[in-house]
C-alpha cells in the first residue's frame, strides 16, 4: 500500500487496533442505540433470507401418505371400474342374446298359434262350402265349433269388385256378440273400415292388425290369401277376428323384462298391458320399434333411450313365413338390467374404503419410520442455519437415511470448525473480503488492476486524547467511534480495509464492483461527519471521556481512479488491501484537510464523477508531495438537497476569490475572502490560509511564469 499519512501530533508508539470488548459493569455504557440502529440496518438482509425460510406446508410424512394412498386408491379404483366395465359389458351381452332368444321363443309361440287359428279358419271355410243334408246339421256343426273354440268371433269370405270387399259368405259368434252388446253391422263396419289393408291379401300378403276399438277386450282381425292346394281360387280371401287371448298368454310380463308385438305402423297388436292394445297405441317413436321397421334383417338388437330418459337393452324379431309385417319386441331396464353389477361395484367400493383404511394405518407407521429421522435431520439443519452446531441426533436405522445421518453429523462438525474460523477472520477482515475468499481465494491472491474509490479517515489530535484516557476508557472511546463509521463505511458498500489505530482505511469498488462507488463514498463520508456530531453530543451529555475527547473531529480523504487490489502479504499471512497512485493521493487529501480545516477533502476525479448530486467548494491548485502534476482540491460540504443557507452564500465568494488569486488580483481576493469568511459566520481556516498567501504574494510578488500552484512541502 502507499505511503499513509498519520498525524504529526500523534505517537505512533500509541497505535490501537480497535477490538471490541465487553462492557463492565461497573462502567456501563448507558445508552448503544445511535450505533445499535445502525447495526441493525446492515444485517437487515440477513433477517430477512432467515425470515425467507418458511417451514414446509406439508409435511414428508404427509408427501409420502398422500402419495401412496393416492397409487392405491387410484389403484383400486381403476381395478374396480375396469371390472365392472367388462362385468358389465358382458353382462350386457349375455343379457341381450338371452332377450333375442326370448323374442325368438315368443315369435315362434306366436306363428304357431295364428298358423292355427288360420288353418282352422280355412278349415271351417272349406266347410261352410260343403252341401250339408240338412240345415240342422250345418247349424249343430257351427254351434259346436264355437263351443270348442272361445277365441273366435267372425269368419268371411270376401270377392273383390271395384278395389271394395264383397263378402260371400260370413260366420258370426253370435252368443259372444250379445254378450259384449256388439251386433253384426259393428263387425263390417270394421272390416270396412280396413279394407285397404285386407285388400292387400290379393295380392297374396297375409294381414294382421289390431281392432280391438270398441271391444271389452284386445282383438284381432286377420286376412289371408288362398293358397294353391285350396279349393278356392284367386278371387276370395278370408277374414277372421279372433279373441287376443289365442296369443295373449306369450306377452305377459316376466320380472323385468317387457314383450310386445306390433305392426308394420308400428301399432300395438299384443301387449302385457291390455289398455295399450284396447286403445291402438302406435309406438314408432320408440327407437327398437323404428329400428326393426327400418332393419332389412329379421332380428336385431339395441341399446336405447326411452322417452322418460331411461335407458333400455332391446330385441326384436319379425314373424317369419306368412306374417312378415308383424314383429316381436323385447325390452329390459339397463338399471334392472344392471343392477346385479351395481350392487357388486358398491361392495367393491365399500371393500375398497376399507382396504383403503387399513392401508393408511400401515402406511403411517411407515412414513413415520421413514419420516422421523428426516425430521430430525431437517431439525438439526434449521439450527445449523441458525449457528447452532452442536447436534442431539444419533443414526437410528440401517439404510440410506442412517448413512446420511452420518454424514451430516460429520458434515455439522466440519461447519462448527469453519464458522470459528470465518467468525475469527470475520472480526479482522470485512465480510465482503471473506465472502469473496470463500469463493475464490485464488483470484483474490492474484489480484487485479480496478477502478476504485480509497476512503482514508483519521481522528483530529488523536494523540492529545489517548494520553488523558486510561486503557478502558480509550479501547471503550474507539470501539464506539470506530463501530459507528464502519457500519456506516458497510451500508455504503464500502469494505474495511483495515483499521491503523483511530485511522480507517476503505474501498468502494473492489473486491465486489459497485456501481457509482464515487457517489456512495461520498454519501458514506457525510453521514459520518453527522454520525460523529450525535456521538459528541452523547459523550457530552453523559460527561464520558475528557473533554478533548467530546470535542473530537475527524479528516476523510476521498480520491478515484485504477489501482492494484489483492491479497497482499505472504503465502502464509495476508491482507486484502489497495496500491498505487490513486490511493497515495487519498492518503495526501486526508492529511491535506488538517492544514485547510476540513472535514472532507476530495480530488477532482470524484468532483467529476459525482455531479450535481453535492455541494462542494473548490479550495485551491496544490502539487503534493511525490507528484509533479497540480492536484485540485475540493471540500466536499453536504449533498445538493441539504446545503446549509450560510455555506450557500459564503462558497460561491470563495470560490470567486480563488479566481482572482489565480489572476494575480490579491488584493480583490483578499476582499472577497473576507466577505465570505463574514457570510460563513464561523471560523474558515481555508480562507484565512489564502488570506495570508495572497498578503504574502502583494509583499513579494510571485515569479513571471507563477501559474498559482502551491507546492506542498510536507505530506
Amino acid at each position: 500500500m502507499g505511503n499513509i499519512n498519520n498525524d504529526s501530533n500523534k505517537d505512533e508508539n500509541q497505535t490501537l487496533y480497535a477490538i471490541p470488548i465487553p462492557e463492565s459493569e461497573s462502567e456501563p455504557i448507558q445508552n448503544r442505540e445511535l450505533i445499535n440502529n445502525e447495526t441493525e440496518d446492515v444485517i437487515t438482509d440477513n433477517k430477512e433470507d432467515k425470515s425467507s425460510k418458511e417451514k414446509p406446508i406439508y409435511s414428508i410424512q404427509f408427501k409420502m401418505m398422500l402419495v401412496i394412498s393416492s397409487v392405491l386408491a387410484i389403484t383400486t379404483s381403476s381395478i374396480i371400474a375396469l371390472a365392472t366395465y367388462f362385468f358389465k359389458s358382458d353382462n350386457k351381452v349375455r343379457i341381450m342374446e338371452t332377450n333375442l332368444e326370448l323374442v325368438r321363443v315368443v315369435e315362434l309361440k306366436v306363428r304357431a298359434d295364428l298358423n292355427s287359428v288360420v288353418d282352422k279358419g280355412k278349415q271351417l271355410a272349406l266347410t261352410l262350402k260343403q252341401d250339408f243334408k240338412y240345415k240342422q246339421q250345418k247349424e249343430f256343426f257351427l254351434e259346436q265349433f264355437f263351443k270348442n273354440d272361445h277365441s273366435f268371433i267372425y269368419l268371411g269370405v270376401y270377392q273383390q269388385k271395384d278395389s271394395k270387399l264383397i263378402p260371400v259368405e260370413t260366420l258370426f259368434n253370435s252368443d259372444y256378440l250379445k254378450k259384449i252388446s256388439v251386433d253384426e253391422n259393428e263387425i263390417y263396419d270394421i272390416i270396412n273400415k280396413n279394407q285397404s289393408e285386407f285388400l292387400k291379401s290379393f295380392a297374396g300378403s297375409s294381414i294382421l292388425l289390431n281392432t280391438s276399438q270398441g271391444f271389452q277386450e284386445p282383438i284381432l282381425c286377420i286376412s289371408i290369401p288362398p293358397l294353391e292346394d285350396d279349393d278356392t281360387t284367386n278371387d276370395f280371401i278370408l277374414v277372421i277376428m279372433v279373441k287376443l287371448e289365442t296369443i295373449l298368454d306369450a306377452f305377459k310380463k316376466s320380472g323385468i323384462t317387457e314383450t310386445f308385438m306390433v305392426s308394420g305402423d308400428g301399432t300395438v297388436i299384443a301387449h302385457h298391458d291390455s289398455k295399450l292394445v284396447l286403445s291402438g297405441k302406435n309406438l314408432v317413436d320408440s327407437p327398437i320399434v323404428r329400428a326393426m321397421l327400418a332393419s332389412p334383417t329379421t332380428n336385431g338388437q339395441q341399446s336405447f333411450e326411452g322417452e322418460s330418459g331411461k335407458r333400455y337393452l332391446g330385441s326384436f324379431q319379425k314373424l317369419k313365413y306368412r306374417f312378415t309385417n308383424i314383429g316381436i319386441i323385447s325390452t329390459i331396464p339397463e338399471d334392472k338390467a344392471f343392477e346385479a353389477v351395481y350392487e357388486i361395484q358398491e361392495r367393491n367400493i365399500y371393500i375398497m374404503v376399507i382396504s383403503l383404511c387399513i392401508s393408511l394405518v400401515v402406511i403411517v407407521i411407515f412414513a413415520k419410520s421413514i419420516s422421523t429421522p428426516i425430521l430430525s435431520l431437517l431439525s438439526e439443519t434449521v439450527n445449523i442455519s441458525k449457528g447452532i452446531f452442536k447436534l442431539s441426533i444419533t443414526r437410528s436405522t440401517n439404510d440410506e437415511v442412517g448413512v446420511l445421518t452420518d454424514y451430516f453429523i460429520t458434515m455439522a462438525k466440519g461447519l462448527e470448525e469453519r464458522e470459528k474460523v470465518k467468525s475469527i477472520l470475520g472480526s479482522m477482515i470485512d465480510p465482503v473480503v471473506v465472502q469473496e475468499a470463500m469463493i475464490d481465494l485464488v483470484a483474490l491472491k492474484r489480484g487485479s488492476e480496478k477502478t476504485i474509490t480509497a476512503f482514508f479517515s483519521d481522528v483530529a489530535s488523536f494523540s492529545t486524547i489517548s494520553e488523558q484516557l486510561t486503557s478502558v476508557e480509550l479501547a471503550s472511546l474507539l470501539n464506539e467511534y470506530l463501530s459507528a463509521m464502519t457500519i456506516i463505511l458497510q451500508k455504503r458498500n464500502g469494505v474495511l480495509d483495515k483499521y491503523i489505530g483511530d485511522a480507517i482505511v476503505g474501498i468502494f469498488g473492489a473486491p465486489v464492483d459497485v456501481d457509482n462507488h464515487s457517489i456512495k463514498a461520498c454519501h458514506a463520508s457525510i453521514e459520518m461527519i453527522a454520525k460523529l456530531k450525535d456521538l459528541r453530543h452523547y459523550w457530552k451529555s453523559n460527561n464520558l471521556y475528557s473533554k478533548e475527547a467530546q470535542e473530537m473531529d475527524v479528516r476523510i480523504g476521498l480520491n478515484t481512479g485504477p489501482a492494484k487490489v489483492g491479497f497482499m502479504g505472504t503465502d502464509n499471512m495476508g491482507s486484502f488491501t489497495m496500491m498505487g497512485d490513486t490511493v497515495n493521493l487519498a492518503a495526501r487529501l486526508e492529511a491535506a484537510g488538517k492544514d485547510y480545516g476540513v472535514n472532507i477533502l476530495i480530488s477532482e476525479m470524484i468532483k467529476d464523477n459525482i455531479g450535481n448530486n453535492f455541494f462542494i467548494r473548490e479550495l485551491d491548485l496544490v502539487r503534493v508531495k511525490g507528484k509533479n502534476e497540480p492536484v485540485k482540491l475540493f471540500e466536499l460540504i453536504s449533498t445538493s438537497s441539504n446545503i446549509p443557507k450560510n455555506l450557500s452564500e459564503s462558497t460561491p465568494m470563495y470560490e470567486e476569490a480563488f479566481k482572482f488569486y489565480l489572476k494575480r488580483d490579491f488584493a480583490k481576493a483578499i476582499s472577497l475572502l473576507n466577505d465570505s469568511i463574514k457570510a460563513r459566520g464561523y471560523k474558515d481556516k481555508s480562507a484565512k490560509m489564502l488570506i495570508e498567501r495572497c498578503e504574502e504574494y502583494i509583499k513579494i510578488p510571485p515569479a513571471v511564469d507563477w501559474d498559482g500552484v502551491y507546492t506542498r512541502t510536507h505530506k
